[in-house]
């Protein structure tokens, strides 16, 4: 039988259940979900990779790691969801054409914490080591595909208070008997910012898959008192985001929804959805 939950994570319960250090939403700003999900068919769910880019505008290898990027999209489909963080010293804005400033706090703390040192590398579904662009298509082959669980997404954006109410139904497929944490993402296509390359500077070049926020922290929330997912169990969760005083184009953003382990953060699933 399927049970659905709703629970208000305590701020300070998250906190101390946490184990990685760093800066967190200090208190839940969790939502009722009140929309319909369409009925789940467990046998078209398929696992999904989470690709975390490391690059930045002014890192001359890192156009070289777009292209193997792209290619890899058209290879795996939508089975890899790709996330570019910009971030440390070949993102830091200078004056003059680099002046824009892509970064944001949950980017700087993943470099940090993955031990990224250089740009390009990846990682991939947060548990392999920093990978050079040479190790990044036979990694995605390799990956995990047991398949966890299901994640479903519906965004809902209000024109008019600039307001995103994210809706999500996480699905539990397998059993897993780890706290876990859903962590939300928004990343933004198509921003049209200057480039360099080793011999010239791009100064419209198009930057696809940035990572903008990390909308419940650095890397999510419980959504079960202590984080334990049962298998044929549906967990919903809403959280809202404000989009004014921001130069986000929400015509081109999406958000990532990640279920990971507590502990480890390793990736079990994620999904991606337009805002609009």
């Amino acid at each position: 039988m399927k049970k659905t939950f709703l629970f208000i994570v305590i701020a300070l319960a998250f906190i101390a259940c946490n184990k990685i250090e760093g800066p967190y939403v200090i208190q839940s700003q969790q939502e009722d979900v009140d929309v319909e999900f369409p009925e789940l068919n467990p046998d078209a769910v398929y696992r999904k990779i989470l690709f975390d880019e490391y690059t930045g505008h002014t890192c001359i290898g890192c156009p070289e790691g777009h292209v193997i990027l792209e290619q890899m999209q058209a290879q795996f489909g939508d089975t890899l969801v790709a996330v570019g963080i910009h971030a440390n010293w070949f993102a830091e804005p200078e004056s003059g054409l680099f002046s824009y400033d892509f970064r944001n706090p949950t980017g700087e703390q993943l470099y940090n914490d993955f031990h990224i040192t250089n740009n390009p590398q990846a990682i991939v579904n947060r548990s392999s080591v920093p990978l050079d662009k040479p190790e990044w298509v036979a990694s995605v082959q390799a990956a995990d595909r047991t398949k966890y669980a299901a994640i479903q997404i519906i965004n809902q954006y209000n024109e008019s208070t600039k307001n995103l109410k994210i809706n999500t139904r996480t699905t539990m497929l397998e059993d897993y008997g780890q706290a876990t944490q859903l962590s939300l993402l928004l990343v933004e296509d198509n921003i049209i910012k200057p480039q360099k390359f080793s011999d010239h500077v791009d100064t419209f070049y198009v930057h696809n898959h940035v990572l903008r926020a990390g909308i419940n922290g650095n890397y999510g929330e419980f959504i079960t008192p202590d984080g334990i997912l049962e298998k044929d169990h549906e967990y919903l969760y809403g959280y809202s985001l404000d989009f004014s005083e921001k130069d986000w184009n929400p015509d081109n953003c999406s958000i990532i929804a990640i279920l990971l382990d507590q502990q480890n953060k390793k990736v079990l699933q994620v999904e991606k959805t337009k805002v609009k």
